[in-house]
């Protein structure tokens, strides 16, 4: 087994694809449960924020595993910088950045009531 496929190229780049995707699913989702969370309960779109936060964490949890392991030799650049490091560094960023958007989408859904239109 080699070092490239040990450490898998998608490793670094988790935090950079999580966060968007878990952000995305989270406003679509909380918009297509206000209907529902009016008649019947208020915690769906609670539930869904939270998993949906600690997804986009758990992607900046890879990319900052990915940039303690370091990258091989082997993707190094000739020049001396390391672009899977950069990669791994913007997902981590990226991942955070995200899990605190989803944080206030779900601080904004807890004090304004859904049925509110």
């Amino acid at each position: 087994m080699t070092a490239a496929e040990r450490h898998p190229k998608l490793l670094y780049w988790a935090g950079v694809a999580l966060g968007p995707l878990a952000w995305g699913i989270n406003l679509q989702g909380v918009y297509a449960l206000a209907h529902f969370s009016c008649e019947t309960t208020k915690l769906s779109g609670t539930i869904m924020s939270a998993v949906l936060a600690l997804v986009a964490l758990a992607g900046a949890a890879i990319s900052a595993r990915a940039v303690r392991r370091g990258a091989g030799p082997e993707w190094t650049d000739p020049q001396g910088g390391g672009p899977r490091t950069f990669m791994a560094w913007l997902g981590v960023g990226s991942g955070l950045l995200f899990a605190l958007a989803i944080g206030n989408q779900l601080a904004a859904s807890l004090m304004i009531s859904p049925c509110l239109r």
